[in-house]
């Protein structure tokens, strides 16, 4: 039996597919299906597969993760089936556990995102998506975070990463996220300047900004610099 690592948003919902070999060469086994898979659960009924001698079949089912804080790798996920009858003639219910690596990350996303005048004008005006600029001026970009899950997010866990497409017009920036936020909160207003190249070629190059828990991507955006002749 083998499964991909999980990767999920805390109290997300997911589906997942178990692929699962019956190597017995004579032998089927019969409705197999999820039995558990804790701390997750288990949404929904899970589908049942008869799987014949020698060949495989693709399990699915869907799950809802716990909070965040809750987990220690690997968990065990416990399937059941039906091989065999024992003397009664009643079917044999055997289960198999498989190890899942998995990695629940905060609900958290970024909001307010856009180009902005200048660094001391963060909140002076609404966020625009698309900026013109000229070579070698620096452009400004400013964002913050929300806590959207139930957990609370501990500060110095996040950063964003600001960064431009085309090398050739900018590079990128990184800003950590220092406030610790409870359901609902959010950071301050954070910005960031980028530099253009003096000898940058015109024309536009995209600017995604992203939101990132170690090598995990959180949430991103796009926004759009067009380089003046």
């Amino acid at each position: 039996m083998s499964i991909e690592p999980l990767v999920i948003k805390e109290f997300n919902e997911q589906d997942i597919s178990v692929n699962v070999l019956n190597n017995n060469s004579t032998r089927a086994i019969d409705s197999v299906s999820v039995s558990s898979f804790d701390p997750f659960t288990i949404v929904g009924p899970s589908s049942q597969v008869n799987i014949p001698a020698e060949s495989k079949a693709a399990l699915s089912f869907r799950v809802m993760a716990p909070s965040f804080d809750k987990v220690e790798n690997p968990l065990m996920l416990t399937l059941s089936y039906a091989s065999g009858i024992d003397e009664e003639e009643k079917p044999i219910i055997r289960t198999k556990v498989v190890p899942v690596q998995t990695v629940i990350l905060p609900d958290a996303k970024l909001q307010f995102v856009g180009f902005a005048e200048g660094m001391d004008k963060l909140r002076a005006s609404p966020p625009v998506s698309t900026w013109e600029a000229k070579k070698g001026e620096n452009v400004t970009v400013k964002f913050s975070v929300k806590n959207h899950g139930q957990t609370t997010i501990a500060g110095e866990s996040m950063y964003v990463v600001v960064d431009m497409e085309n090398k050739l017009i900018g590079n990128n920036s990184t800003v950590n996220i220092t406030e610790a936020m409870a359901k609902g909160g959010t950071s301050y207003t954070r910005g960031t300047e980028l530099p253009i190249m003096k000898d940058a070629p015109n024309g536009e190059t995209n600017v995604y900004v992203n939101l990132m828990k170690g090598d995990y991507l959180l949430d991103s955006q796009t926004l759009v610099l067009k380089v003046k002749l």
